[in-house]
């Protein structure tokens, strides 16, 4: 049977309720899994604002742009990368498991030129960035993806410092190799670092018997290759028996559960996990002076895998979390959930110590080292995952509060929606429902406020494009991606400040691929 795809309207953008061709099946009337809705009636349409029209750069221009410019380059291609001396094939920026690092400062113009060499279609997402919308990266929402053999000029203004990062949004392509940090840097930072050094936490399988997209077709092959209508596009892959059985193996030993994420932590297994890129037997070590306060910017981006942090014989003081500066609170370990992002202070003791980030819930781990300039310079301690920091104090992320500088004001909200995120039976096919989860609109200047009753028996870590929140229930603490736990609700509040066409999905890559997502729209 020939699978029909999602249908674009007039301007390439996702015509609302063409999802139901993908299989996610429809929730009530004319509402489907991915919240999108099909109009029931003839009344006239919501004059929504689209990625191309002029609000779109007058709000761009509002940003208070410095003068300067930070021009990169980007190329996607099929890769042979070293994971520790373990050769694998997978999709890359630069040819390693982990793209290059970006740097910035707060108001620059950020001019990244892609290239697309890889056999599929692709573009490319800036998380946590209050970004103009025709930039966003999100295919077909917000631009045509970017077709094998073309490229695409990325360019708009960083407004916000903070600990950021860049991938794919096509498919599981961010699943691969496919990503990598985005630092915008504060010139008025008041952290007192001596030391800046970014950690990317990433769980890996693809080359090592098989691909996310045979995982994908594990987990339930009535959805493998759909996409969710959001990309990753190209030829039909044909799945080799051997890659399906190894998928299967890695669906078998997932699982895991956790009382701080309310039960089950996920559902693949994943044969190694990385740190920049570098599994634990071949580490990038980071090296500082004795006694050096040093800032560990910590980015998970695991496509499923939850970890929790700790580095041996330190604690850690958070100063940020997601971009935003919070209270600095101390404590030895805490949970990083996917696309989060957790800015700490260590201040370093002589010797070589291991940074361990151990899977949540079940077996595996990802480490480095961090050495002191006065250790012996081959100095590698082996932690096996398990340093007595991980069973200390645990920091929840309603524990934090957020620094006065980027607490949101109180205010009434003018929008006050629910969704519910569901689990269909005991399919593998994730949603967002109720009467509100496709009719997510708002005006500038508006207040929003979403609740989210999470009615599945997992967690959820909820993330919105183009807008960062607070989280009401933590004391106001701002993010741009939380934690939602099975079986409860919370809500978070953002302004309605950056117009266009906006993905709320969960940011676990296959709950999202099986459809927990609906979209944020602006109307006049």
């Amino acid at each position: 049977m020939t699978r029909r795809g999602p249908v674009l309207d007039r301007r390439g953008f996702l015509r609302l309720g063409s999802l139901g061709a993908l299989g996610l099946g429809v929730l009530g009337t004319g509402t489907t899994a991915c919240g999108f809705v099909e109009a029931t009636d003839s009344t006239s349409p919501p004059d929504y604002i689209a990625p191309t029209d002029p609000e779109i750069a007058a709000a761009e221009a509002a940003r208070g742009w410095n003068g300067r410019v930070a021009p990169f380059a980007l190329t996607a291609g099929v890769a042979t990368v070293d994971l520790g001396g373990r050769l694998v094939d997978t999709w890359s920026y630069g040819g390693k498991a982990v793209a290059p690092e970006l740097r910035v400062t707060a108001r620059d113009r950020l001019q990244v030129a892609v290239r697309n060499d890889l056999p599929a279609d692709t573009t490319l997402h800036w998380h946590g960035i209050r970004i103009r919308n025709d930039m966003d990266g999100a295919a077909p929402a917000t631009q045509a993806p970017i077709g094998p053999g073309t490229g695409f000029d990325y360019e708009f203004v960083v407004p916000d410092p903070g600990t950021h990062w860049y991938h794919s949004h096509s498919g599981l392509q961010a699943d691969r190799g496919l990503f990598g940090a985005l630092v915008v840097e504060d010139p008025d930072d008041t952290s007192g670092a001596d030391v800046d050094a970014v950690l990317v936490l990433d769980d890996w399988l693809d080359g090592l018997g098989t691909t996310p997209d045979a995982v994908l077709m594990a987990l339930n092959p009535a959805i493998s290759g759909g996409h969710a209508g959001h990309g990753g596009g190209g030829a039909p892959v044909v799945h080799s028996a051997d890659s399906i059985g190894v998928a299967q193996s890695l669906v078998a030993g997932g699982h895991g559960a956790s009382d701080p994420l309310g039960g089950m932590t996920q559902h693949i297994g994943y044969p190694l996990h990385l740190v920049n890129g570098r599994p634990p037997n071949d580490p990038e070590v980071v090296t500082a002076a004795p006694g050096a306060r040093v800032r560990l910017r910590i980015i998970n981006a695991a496509a499923e895998t939850p970890y929790r942090f700790a580095v041996a014989g330190h604690e850690l003081t958070v100063i940020a979390v997601d971009g935003f500066d919070v209270v600095p609170t101390t404590t030895d370990t805490l949970v990083v959930g996917m696309a989060q992002r957790y800015d700490v202070l260590v201040t370093l003791k002589s010797g070589a110590w291991p940074v361990v980030a151990k899977v949540e819930g079940r077996d595996g781990y990802a480490s480095t080292v961090l050495r002191s300039t006065d250790a012996a310079p081959l100095a590698h301690p082996v932690a096996g995952g398990a340093i007595p920091e991980l069973s200390g104090r645990l920091l929840a992320e309603s524990a934090l509060r957020p620094a006065d500088g980027v607490r949101l004001d109180t205010r009434t909200p003018d929008r006050d929606y629910r969704v519910e995120l569901i689990q269909a039976g005991d399919r593998y096919v994730w949603g967002m429902a109720g009467p509100d989860a496709g009719k997510l609109v708002m005006r500038q200047g508006e207040r929003i406020r979403i609740t989210m009753a999470n009615t599945t028996t997992m967690w959820h870590p909820m993330h919105t494009h183009g807008h960062t929140f607070a989280v009401p229930d933590y004391g106001g603490l701002r993010r741009d991606t939380v934690n939602v736990l099975p079986g409860t609700e919370l809500a978070i509040e953002f302004d309605a400040d950056n117009p266009g066409e906006w993905m709320f999905h969960c940011h676990n890559a296959y709950h999202f691929e099986a459809g927990m997502t609906a979209n944020l729209r602006y109307i006049r």
